[in-house]
């Protein structure tokens, strides 16, 4: 009996972490605006999704177990996107005449 309560629970374990293992993927990168022709709107959406796009790698790197390498790659992945967008503001800014 005791062999059979703790395979049970054992299973139940699995089955109410297993959601957690699923929601560990590495998260794709956001579209960026051509700074040259894109309007307001397209750049507070583009603003919103790098935001979530930065707090999913976060999530991520904290429920992933990656090596040293894998670890930095995905920074540097996250700083050239971050260095990228903040090029493209300054481009569009530029281009509003702000």
């Amino acid at each position: 009996m005791k062999k059979i309560t703790t395979a049970i629970a054992f299973s139940t374990l699995i089955m109410i972490s297993q959601p957690g293992w699923s929601a560990c993927s590495e998260p794709n990168q956001p579209q960026l605006p051509n700074p040259e022709t894109a309007v307001t709107p397209e750049m507070v959406k583009a603003k919103k999704e790098v935001k979530q796009y930065m707090a999913d790698v976060d999530h991520y790197l904290n429920c992933k177990r990656l090596n040293t390498r894998q670890h930095n790659a995905m920074v540097d992945k996250m700083q050239s996107l971050a260095n990228n967008f903040n090029q493209i503001i300054r481009q569009y800014k530029e281009r509003q005449g702000s």
